[in-house]
């Protein structure tokens, strides 16, 4: 009995160590701040806690930034996550971050690490 639950707990462990977070905190077509999460694990998505199956579907190279693409929900909704940072801004004011698009639309998200959480 412990070594079986000694496994489900590993095995727990592994699904929720490959889960990458993002917060997004600016809305690039409506040029304004935004702040939710977005989770993507191995097979869902929690787009501000709503959960969604989840499909990927490959990668995507466009203006020299590449974008993991995934297929999520019953509606078959697009999300791609560029797998580099960026910066965009002007003299004035400039953002840092990973471009995150949801059913075309855009954003700019920080990556939160273990210890952000």
């Amino acid at each position: 009995m412990r070594k079986v639950f000694l496994l489900l707990v590993l095995l727990v462990g592994c699904i929720t160590a490959n889960a990458e977070s993002y917060r997004i905190k600016y809305n690039g077509k409506g040029e304004k701040i935004a702040s939710f999460v977005v989770t993507l694990s191995s097979d869902n998505v929690i787009i501000n806690n709503d959960v969604f199956s989840l499909r990927r579907l490959g990668t995507i190279t466009n203006s020299g930034l590449t974008f993991n693409s995934y297929c999520y929900g019953r509606n078959d909704g697009m999300l791609c996550v560029s797998t580099s940072s960026i910066a965009v801004g002007d003299l004035f004011r400039r953002i840092t971050g990973y471009i995150i698009m949801i059913d075309n639309k855009a954003y700019i998200a920080d990556k939160i690490t273990k210890t952000d959480k």
